[in-house]
Order: structure tokens, then sequence, then C-alpha cells
């Protein structure tokens, strides 16, 4: 007992000395940690972007008619389908300078109602575009949650192309170098110091020229299709980059 009691008695004298050369604060919940980001943000790094896109216009990409000479109304559209890489150089760190280039895709159909089974049932439309933009980006913070503005120009090789679904019908392809821009917003992510996730909408510009594609007679059978100029689009984007 005595052993046990001269134990007792040497941990409560030891134990405040103890406690005042040891900071137990943590144990009770007064620590606070130090915050911590995965930006690195430095004034200057090299990168690549790479993402897939989509482009939903918002005036039409082209129109059809069967009455000679009218402008036609608009065909349903599908949605482009992107893929988009670009090169980025961050300048005094706010600053993003990038060069992109990327293969935009798009067609549509509408039905001929010319109740004959022997003639084409279908008028078609394919779009491609291959942009190659420069521009800018502002950073605004330099958290793991990066909001950003931009604005790139550049130009696109767009090929339009009219056809109709039966073998030996007139088509027609028109190959441009079009003026393109963008006007963008979007949140960068850090998920590590050389990488992170980027989302991004943009308002999409094409400055493309009208052209109307008049395939003959009948026009019942073969509807005249109007390439529409000055195309507009929203562009939702989603992908990764990397940092050298």
């Amino acid at each position: 007992m005595k052993i046990i009691l001269s134990i007792l008695l040497l941990l409560g004298l030891s134990t405040p000395s103890l406690a005042a050369r040891k900071d137990f604060k943590g144990l009770f919940g007064s620590y606070q940690r130090d915050k911590f980001t995965e930006n690195e943000a430095n004034d200057s790094d090299w990168g690549v972007d790479l993402s897939l896109s989509s482009l939903i216009p918002v005036t039409s990409v082209v129109n059809s008619t069967s009455t000679t000479g009218a402008a036609g109304d608009a065909m349903r559209f599908s949605t482009f389908f992107n893929v988009e890489g670009s090169l980025l150089f961050s300048l005094a760190y706010n600053w993003q300078l990038y060069a992109s280039v990327g293969y935009f895709s798009y067609d549509t159909r509408k039905e001929i109602n010319n109740g004959s089974l022997n003639q084409a049932l279908f008028h078609q439309f394919d779009f491609k575009a291959i942009p190659v933009l420069l521009g800018t980006r502002y950073r605004f913070g330099s958290g793991d949650l990066v909001p950003y503005l931009g604005l790139g120009v550049g130009f696109s090789r767009v090929t339009r192309k009219g056809s109709y679904d039966i073998s030996g019908s007139p088509t027609n392809e028109q190959i441009d170098n079009v003026i393109t821009g963008q006007v963008q917003g979007g949140l960068e992510f850090y998920f590590s110091p050389r990488a992170g996730l980027r989302l991004e909408v943009a308002a999409h510009y094409f400055k493309t020229p009208e052209f109307r594609f008049d395939a003959g007679t009948p026009v019942t059978t073969f509807p005249h299709m109007i390439y529409q100029p000055n195309i507009f689009s929203v562009r939702y984007s989603s992908g990764l980059f990397f940092l050298f």
C-alpha cells in the first residue's frame, strides 16, 4: 500500500511540470491547423489543357425551304461534339495566355414531305470546323478554386456539306476559313500542385458567309438549303490541365 501511495504522489507532483514542458492544448481542440492549398500560384508556368466540349447554337446553322427564293426555316440541330487542346503560359500569375486547337462536328437532317417512295426522303447537312485560337484569361484569386474570365480570337477551317439520301442526288460542299471568337468564363480547381480540373462556359462565334444550295427542280424533291451566316453558339467544356 505504501508503494502504491508513493507512486500516486509522484505522479501527482510530476503532472503539472510535465504539462508545462509539453503543450497539450491540441488534445482539447484549441489547436488550429494552418490553411493548406494545392495551388502554387507561381508567377510563370507552362501547361497544357485537354477538354471535351459541346456547342449549342442560338442562331440557325442551316435553313431549308421548298419554295424557290424563300428564306426557309431552321433545320433542327444536334449538339456539336468537340475535342480541344490548349498550350498555356502564366504571366505574373493572374494573366494566362493560351493557344488552342479543336475539332467540332455537327449534323442534321429533315424529312421531305413529297409523298413519293421513289424520291429522297431526307435532306441532310454536315458541319465540320477546326478552330485555332489565341487568347488570354484573367484569374481571380490564388486558392484551389480559381474563377476567371477570358477572350480568344482566331480562325476556323469550316466545311459545310448539303446532300440528299438517294443515290446519285446532288451534293454541295463549301470550305471556308472564317474568323472565330470566344468570350469565356470558368473555374479552375486544383487537386494537386501541378494539375487540376477546368469547367468553362463561353459565347462562341463563327463568321461564316451565307450560301444557298439550289439542287435543281422540283424543289419538293430537292429542297433548297441555305447555309447561314454569322453562327452564334453557347459552348460548354470540361477537362484537365497540367502544369510543367
